[in-house]
């Protein structure tokens, strides 16, 4: 007879990054939901390598890209009187809008991406290239979530079309 001892999950209310972001934010606005970098490397497993300073550059370029994205729509959703994102009418999941959840998976995804993409180093050896083609397919998935959030925003189908 056997017997296997399993861990207990660690609620997320628990959860601690390896680096502490303080309380930085990123904000685009009133319209938009503020990013917090705590809340992103935990979301998306940042290592602390990855400094502070950097994940808040790459996210702010996240930020700009997913709301340029989305201006148009953003616009329309103004002047038809939402002032914040939260209060166009969407679904909700453990009481938040999906299009809040899907906004924040955007901008995250988007800004795993940016990492991923300038993780290669000038020395990347045999084994440092392997790896790197690896993670260029997950910087290509990475990229399709943030199409995808984007369009469930917008309300559009998911589209994925690729050239062979």
């Amino acid at each position: 007879m056997s017997m296997v001892a399993r861990p207990e999950a660690a609620p997320a209310r628990d959860d601690i990054p390896d680096t502490d972001d303080g309380d930085a934010t990123i904000t685009a606005g009133a319209f938009w939901p503020e990013i917090v970098l705590r809340e992103l490397r935990l979301a998306v497993r940042l290592p602390g390598r990855i400094t502070s300073t950097r994940l808040a550059h790459v996210a702010t370029g996240a930020v700009a890209h997913v709301t340029r994205e989305l201006e148009e729509w953003q616009k329309a959703q103004s002047a038809a009187g939402f002032s914040i994102l939260a209060e166009v009418p969407a679904a909700t999941i453990n009481g938040e809008s999906v299009n809040v959840w899907h906004y924040r998976n955007a901008v995250y995804s988007a800004t795993r991406a940016l990492i991923l993409e300038r993780w290669r180093d000038v020395d990347t050896t045999d084994k440092g290239d392997r790896r790197a083609d690896a993670l260029d397919e997950q910087t290509e998935d990475l990229w399709r979530d943030v199409r995808w959030s984007v369009a469930d925003i917008l309300g559009r189908p998911r589209l994925f079309a690729e050239l062979v």
